[in-house]
């Protein structure tokens, strides 16, 4: 064998083995975000020098490995991950690689609910988010929620949000229909190392527990000015309402109580009255369930004179006070006045189930 055939099979076989050591079929660890993303290259590289030094100490021509192991280490350096996001970049001999940006932002998921609330069955679990996501589709994937330790269906929708420290928008969870009634509910989001979108992942996974009460259903009719009430589809008794004048009627839709016993004034055609009884809001832009003495005769005669605001008698408010709850539902089917949109409120009854799945801002699927 002469020597040109020694040197050739010298550096097949370190060729090979060189290789063999930078196996592209041997994963890479994936980002610990408590380190720095640089530290796991140098490892990575160490590795195979332990195999390249010995090579190169029985040949001259252990260059020939050297240079393919720097090649096929920069190939996997390219495919180190951060999170779980992943975008394509050109290795160096020009061909597609899969790999991912370093994240350039945090984001924190903080429910709005508090674990061991008690909700009316129509109250959605909402979520601030710090920063304004461009990919929920890792998001949807990981949250879990069950009823009573058995697994439901639900679906996050994405929206703006104004007037909030520190959030940047927010996400709101509910099933198809309303929660089931007397029962425990969990939701489990496990998105800590998750993307969520081009350079931003979240910082830690976060849960939710609270119960639901009776499902207490109020409807109110606009042609007989009467709202009726149901507790777990047991009729709990009708009150006569006064609903919003012509000028000023009340948005018609699925609304949710969001608040009790605010101190609040109201001022319409010919009054203005504050510190009112029995306060239950129903939307953002100041429809209340409330006491109205002044308005007896139109409550009594049917006649919808309020600005906006379902009035009741005294009595009757503070009967509905204290069997409705936050998260309880009021239905206007026929109210004369615009329909209630999803950011007036609670309105997310309101959307469609079809077009909820979409996610609103963000896509979940």
């Amino acid at each position: 064998m002469n020597p040109d055939d020694v040197e050739r099979r010298l550096s097949d076989a370190f060729t090979a083995q060189a290789y063999q050591a930078v196996n592209d079929q041997v994963p890479v660890p994936p980002l610990d975000f408590d380190r720095e993303l640089v530290r796991h290259v140098p490892q990575r590289r160490r590795s195979i020098a332990k195999i390249i030094a010995p090579l190169a100490a029985a040949a001259a021509i252990a260059g020939i490995a050297i240079g393919v192991a720097a090649h096929q280490d920069n190939h996997h350096s390219n495919r180190i991950s951060a999170g779980r996001s992943t975008v394509n970049v050109g290795s160096p001999t020009g061909a597609p690689t899969s790999a991912t940006l370093p994240p350039t932002g945090l984001v924190h998921l903080a429910f709005r609910l508090s674990s061991g609330s008690q909700v009316g069955v129509g109250m959605p679990v909402i979520a601030y988010l710090s920063r304004t996501i461009t990919d929920a589709r890792p998001l949807q994937a990981a949250t879990r929620v069950t009823a009573d330790n058995k697994p439901v269906t639900a679906a996050w929708y994405f929206a703006p949000v104004a007037g909030r420290p520190g959030a940047a928008m927010q996400a709101h969870l509910r099933m198809e229909g309303y929660w089931p009634a007397h029962a425990k509910i969990v939701v489990k989001v496990a998105v800590r190392g998750l993307a969520a979108g081009r350079g931003l992942i979240y910082d830690q996974d976060a849960s939710l527990t609270f119960e639901t009460g009776a499902a207490t259903i109020a409807t109110v009719d606009d042609s007989t000015h009467l709202m009726s009430v149901t507790e777990d589809g047991k009729p709990l008794g009708q009150f006569p309402v006064s609903l919003g004048a012509s000028d000023t009627p009340t948005e018609h839709g699925v609304k949710v109580i969001m608040e009790k016993g605010a101190n609040i004034c109201l001022t319409g055609p010919g009054y203005h009255e504050c510190n009112l009884k029995y306060t239950q809001q129903l939307t953002a832009s100041g429809e209340y369930l409330v006491a109205a003495p002044w308005n007896a005769k139109n409550i009594a005669q049917g006649i919808d004179s309020s600005n906006g605001c379902t009035n009741l008698t005294t009595s009757d408010a503070a009967k509905l006070y204290g069997i409705l709850e936050i998260g309880d539902v009021v239905n206007y089917p026929n109210a004369t006045g615009a329909h209630m949109p999803f950011a007036d409120g609670l309105g997310d009854w309101n959307v469609p189930w079809k077009t909820w799945l979409t996610g609103g801002m963000v896509a979940t699927h």
